[in-house]
């Protein structure tokens, strides 16, 4: 069996009073104001139902834009713990991993083996942020709870026959 080696200690986040703080080993290499966060767009795979199919978060703050890998522990740790909160914020948005448009700056690498290079935590103009998704629109913003909801009314056998269930469409379109 064959076992990568890496000079560079996992990058991992976590609630410190009302930040997210991202540490790489046991060194902080960056603190999000949870306040200031204003959009959060998780990119995921399949059908984006788990928090185990979370693959990135980007987190949208007023001067920058802070890409987390989902190695980190961002959709563990940091929003699936914390549903309450992000809730009352409304700014969970979601978006395929297969329509994002990776440059090749942050590309992800499609083969396991090869994953290890790539930075678990970057800092992005929102520019940069912006080109990620000009090939799609995110869906949003909805709760984890949400999409349960959506998920369970898709698989009834009578779709549109559930009172009160909670639509999944584009950002800006109509319910």
């Amino acid at each position: 069996m064959w076992t990568l080696r890496t000079d560079q200690a996992p990058v991992n986040t976590c609630w410190r009073g009302d930040e997210i703080v991202v540490t790489q080993g046991a060194q902080p290499i960056d603190r999000l104001c949870a306040g200031e966060i204003e959009r959060v767009t998780l990119i995921h795979r399949g059908a984006g139902e788990s928090p185990g199919e979370v693959g990135a978060a980007l987190f949208e703050l007023a001067e920058r834009a802070v890409l987390l890998r989902a190695a980190s522990g961002v959709a563990g740790s940091v929003l699936f713990e914390r549903q309450a909160w992000w809730s009352r914020r409304n700014c969970i948005y979601w978006v395929s991993e297969r329509c994002v448009a990776w440059p090749s700056a942050i590309a992800a690498a499609r083969w396991s083996f090869t994953r290890v290079g790539h930075a678990q935590h970057q800092t992005l103009s929102h520019a940069d942020a912006a080109s990620l998704f000009e090939r799609t629109a995110a869906t949003g913003p909805h709760t984890w709870d949400q999409r349960k909801q959506y998920r369970i009314d898709r698989r009834r056998p009578f779709p549109g026959w559930v009172r009160c269930a909670t639509s999944i469409g584009r950002v800006g379109a109509m319910p």
